[in-house]
């Protein structure tokens, strides 16, 4: 049960649900409407959510060995992924913004894996016929988190010849974080088949070859309290919050490619070559209070005007989108002892990522 937890909030956390806890970091980002919205908070989280993928990707197999028929195994492990330092910065000017933007020389924010300051954002103003720029607020600063660990949790049976098939599989589970009910889980599905036992012409090789192929789905949601005192101003006289306001998470993963292994005593070495996709969504769905600067045009010279006179209601305001394909190489070792074995390995694609674990089982 802890591990499970432990594997939740991991996710929930890498997701972006700690929506309720940054409100007012979002309410700033909403004030100037939800096209500049968007744009800040995808690249504030983008190396979460690419990363996301890449530790799901991890630690599916330690040996191109397969199992006999009946056998299996249970392994509890760790994917740690490293962001780059390219993806720990960000360029505010370079994001397309429509209202907001940074002083010239001043534009470069930390994203949330980065241990930087953020910076201030200005508008330009219509103040007696001249555009003066106002400053609005600034971007949340980094977390200075940039090694996030993935649990993982994956059983491996031998149900076909030379075919290892592996099962990853977590319910639906309901907990709450910052006081908002909250759920998530996932499964996953692989394959690993040795085709040095298939193939006569590679059968004499001192080494083991195997095929493999993934898939794995995550998916979640959080219930959000969100209303017009998020931006510091009241409810309007007749306000009803919409109860169906909620985030919504979900991460797609695909992995496959050939590996090899050399059995040395106790010691088992591996290596593989691997392509991979992801792709992780973050939505922030029901309807919300927004301001809307289009009502206004230039008409306005301070942010109080858009919370008092352009506010409107915007359905599913915020829809985040990462995608990610690359090429990955990873190598590692496996120490069987007596019944259980140690593993571990390094991965090299656009994020390294470092696993580690331990299974328990027979062959």
């Amino acid at each position: 049960m802890v591990m499970k937890k432990i594997f939740l909030v991991t996710l929930i956390a890498l997701a972006g649900f700690k929506f309720s806890h940054a409100q007012s970091d979002v309410a700033n980002m909403l004030r100037f409407g939800i096209h500049d919205a968007n744009l800040l908070i995808e690249a504030y989280l983008e190396p979460y959510g690419k990363g996301l993928g890449v530790g799901m990707n991890n630690s599916w197999y330690y040996t191109a060995e397969t199992h006999k028929l009946w056998g299996f195994d249970l392994a509890f492990s760790v994917s740690a992924f490293k962001v780059p330092a390219a993806d720990k910065t960000f360029d505010v000017n370079g994001l397309g913004l429509q209202y907001l933007y940074a002083q010239n020389g001043q534009s470069i924010a930390s994203t949330a894996a980065g241990g930087g300051d953020g910076v201030s954002l200005y508008f330009d103003a219509d103040i007696n016929g001249q555009t003066i720029p106002i400053e609005y607020f600034s971007t949340p600063g980094g977390s200075d988190v940039d090694v996030v660990p993935v649990p993982i949790i994956q059983a491996t049976f031998g149900l076909l010849p030379n075919t290892d098939v592996i099962f990853r599989y977590v319910p639906k589970v309901e907990f709450e974080i910052d006081n908002e009910d909250a759920e998530a889980g996932l499964w996953g599905l692989g394959f690993k088949h040795n085709i040095r036992e298939s193939l006569p012409v590679i059968k004499h090789l001192p080494m083991d070859v195997a095929l493999f192929g993934a898939y794995s789905n995550i998916s979640g949601e959080s219930g959000i309290d969100f209303d017009y005192t998020a931006y510091g101003v009241p409810n309007p006289a007749g306000y009803v919050q919409d109860p169906n306001q909620k985030g919504e998470f979900a991460t797609k993963n695909m992995k496959y490619g050939l590996i090899v292994s050399k059995k040395l005593a106790l010691i088992t070495f591996f290596g593989s070559l691997t392509g991979n996709s992801s792709k992780t969504t973050f939505d922030i769905l029901g309807k919300y209070p927004v301001p809307d600067p289009a009502k206004l045009g230039t008409d306005f010279t301070n942010i109080e005007d858009l919370l008092i006179n352009a506010m409107t209601e915007e359905e599913d305001p915020i829809a985040l989108s990462y995608k990610d394909n690359y090429i990955g190489i990873d190598a590692g070792f496996r120490l069987k002892l007596a019944f259980f074995s140690l593993f571990g390995s390094i991965s090299k694609a656009n994020y390294v990522s470092y696993n580690g674990g331990i299974s328990f089982g027979f062959r």
